[in-house]
């Protein structure tokens, strides 16, 4: 019997060369390496039991804020910041159109064919839940492939935007759901306002402040190491406040990796060597790959596929998503003849993930019966619902990007 200590570090260390080797292969042959990850989670947890997924569950909001605070700092430091702003409102339109179709698909699914005797609320939250992408997948997968830069940054622009609403809008129809509350339009505009206007400020801020700081220390030991506890600083204080955590890491990565553009915008003092150097922008990314890799293996290890209706509805709604998202696409990308020949890639980049996981997980808590008597019996019978679909519909998303991806590069170099 091994070692429970032991197998830990075996499986750890297992699990960074499976990804080592999974990036290796898809630099050289373009196959994504998110789906080899997920399967390997599947291995290891449903398929042989290796790990239980109930012992790992709790570890989700954590591993899953981690990486999200870190991968969006990553695909911050590689964006410019004039495309950044050039492309916002196309990436804006993107978000709201597909966030919105996504939702009303979603929620005409599961009302007429799914859960039909189920008040039409609880199919809107299906719709919220599974409405955006993942910030943790695109961001991967959008800084790696060879599109261009300004379908990089839209992507990623997306995918941050459409996380704030996937949990803004949630929350707001399980409010509704719990207490009966009419829906305030004006207090649901001014809570996304507000989530996007003080994670956009703090991470300026932040970024700001940190790259005058950085040119003082950046020959000091551990320089790189403090620069990340500043991130999660941020990234806490920007939540704390009320605000948009992703938003905030995003653009203090922003920040940070247009260091010479904002000395230039800003008319700082401008030093002979910047702060910011190819070590740290090193360092960083290969943190952000350690967490990825977890990530991703993690998502393999909470599926559960014993429910057949589950598995086919989560394989059916990936598909409708997938339909959906080819309208809000070519919607968003009109009269853009830079992006004509890159609207297939953008169509399949719709995989769900760490907002889609983290909120389906929310009606187990409410499910006490004495605590909530309307509510609470419905969630108890549909809470092992959320969750089963969300992982199903991650995995088939996922799939769909992995394997469309470099089918449709192919086609496009041809």
């Amino acid at each position: 019997m091994v070692d429970p200590v032991t197998l830990a570090l075996i499986l750890g260390g297992s699990i960074i060369v499976i990804g080592f080797l999974s990036n290796y292969l898809f630099e050289r042959t373009g196959f994504p390496d998110m789906l080899l990850l997920i399967i390997l989670g599947l291995l290891l947890g449903p398929i042989t039991g290796l790990v239980v997924p109930g012992s790992v569950m709790d570890l989700a909001p954590y591993l899953a804020a981690l990486a999200l605070v870190f991968i969006l700092f990553d695909g911050g430091m590689a964006m410019n910041i004039y495309r950044v702003f050039s492309e916002s409102p196309r990436a804006t339109i993107l978000a709201l159109v597909g966030f919105a179709m996504s939702v009303f698909a979603t929620t005409l699914f599961m009302s007429f064919i799914v859960i039909p005797d189920v008040p039409v609320l609880y199919s809107v939250l299906f719709g919220t839940i599974f409405g955006g992408s993942s910030s943790i997948a695109i961001i991967s997968l959008a800084s790696r492939i060879k599109v261009s830069e300004k379908c990089s940054i839209i992507l990623s622009l997306e995918s941050a935007i459409t996380d704030i609403l996937c949990i803004v809008f949630s929350l707001v129809v399980i409010e509704i759901i719990l207490k009966g509350a009419s829906v305030d339009l004006m207090a649901i505009g001014q809570s996304i306002a507000s989530r996007f206007s003080t994670g956009v400020v703090l991470g300026v801020i932040f970024g700001i402040i940190w790259l005058s700081i950085l040119k003082r220390i950046a020959q000091a030991s551990y320089a790189y190491m403090l620069t990340l506890a500043v991130v999660l600083l941020a990234y806490a204080f920007s939540e704390f406040l009320g605000g948009s955590g992703p938003l905030c890491s995003l653009l203090f990565g922003i920040m940070l990796g247009n260091e010479k553009e904002i000395h230039r915008i800003l008319r700082m003092e401008r030093q002979p060597d910047t702060a910011v150097d190819v070590g740290l922008k090193r360092f960083e990314s290969e943190v952000a790959f350690l967490l990825r890799t977890f990530f991703f293996v993690y998502i393999g290890l909470i599926v559960t596929l014993s429910n057949i209706t589950v598995v086919i509805s989560g394989v059916i709604l990936s598909l409708i998503l997938l339909l959906v998202r080819f309208g809000a696409v070519r919607f968003a990308t009109i009269r853009s003849n830079e992006l004509v020949k890159e609207r297939p890639i953008m169509v399949v980049m719709l995989t769900r993930g760490l907002a889609t996981a983290v909120l389906a997980t929310l009606p187990l808590q409410y499910t006490d019966v004495v605590k909530y008597p309307e509510a609470g019996p419905i969630f108890q019978v549909l809470s092992p619902i959320y969750v089963n679909l969300a992982v199903i519909i991650i995995l088939g998303t996922a799939i769909i990007a992995t394997i469309g991806i470099p089918l449709l590069k192919r086609r496009t170099e041809k």
